[in-house]
C-alpha cells in the first residue's frame, strides 16, 4: 500500500470519527468499509475493517459484539450481492446501505436485548432509516475524493 492510500485512510477515518460525534448512531466509518470492499483487496479491506472495528467499539457504550456482526454481514451481504449486481454502482451501494440498516437494526436490537440494556424501537429505527439514506451518499463523496486523491498522488 503506497503512502497516499495510507494517508487517505487515516484522514477518512479521522473525518468520519469527527462527524461520528456530530451525529451519533450513524456508522460513518461503513461507507469508507464500502469503499475498500469495492477495490477488491482483501487483505486491505479485513486491515480496514479491523481498525474501524476497534474505533466503533471503542465509541460505543455496549459491550463487544454487534458492530463485529455488522461488518461480518457487511463482508458476507457485499460478496453475495456482487454475484447480482455490479459492484461498482450506485444502485448496489443503495440496495446494499438499505440491507445493511435493517441489519443494524436487529444486531442492535439483539445486543440490547442480551445486555439489558433499554432501547427505544421509535428511535433506531430512525437511526436506521438515517443510515440507510447516509451510507450511499457518504459513499459517493468518500470514493470521488478517493480517486481525486489517488489520480493526483500519481500524477
Amino acid at each position: 500500500m503506497s503512502w497516499i492510500i495510507a494517508g487517505w485512510w487515516i484522514l477518512y477515518a479521522a473525518l468520519a470519527i469527527a462527524l461520528q460525534s456530530l451525529v451519533p448512531g450513524l456508522d460513518f466509518l461503513l461507507p469508507g468499509l464500502l469503499l475498500a470492499l469495492q477495490q477488491r483487496q482483501f487483505m486491505r479491506s479485513l486491515c480496514l475493517a479491523a481498525v474501524f472495528l476497534v474505533l466503533q467499539e471503542g465509541m460505543g457504550s455496549m459491550s463487544f459484539g454487534s458492530t463485529f456482526l455488522l461488518y461480518i454481514l457487511t463482508f458476507l451481504s457485499f460478496y453475495a450481492a456482487c454475484s447480482l449486481f455490479e459492484g461498482k454502482s450506485t444502485l448496489f451501494v443503495v440496495l446494499l446501505g438499505a440491507a445493511l440498516a435493517a441489519a443494524h437494526y436487529f444486531t442492535f436490537a439483539l445486543a440490547a436485548s442480551l445486555q439489558d440494556i433499554p432501547w427505544q424501537a421509535a428511535a433506531l429505527r430512525t437511526e436506521c432509516v438515517m443510515q440507510a439514506f447516509f451510507t450511499p451518499l457518504l459513499w459517493w463523496a468518500a470514493s470521488t475524493l478517493y480517486r481525486i486523491a489517488i489520480h493526483e498522488g500519481r500524477a
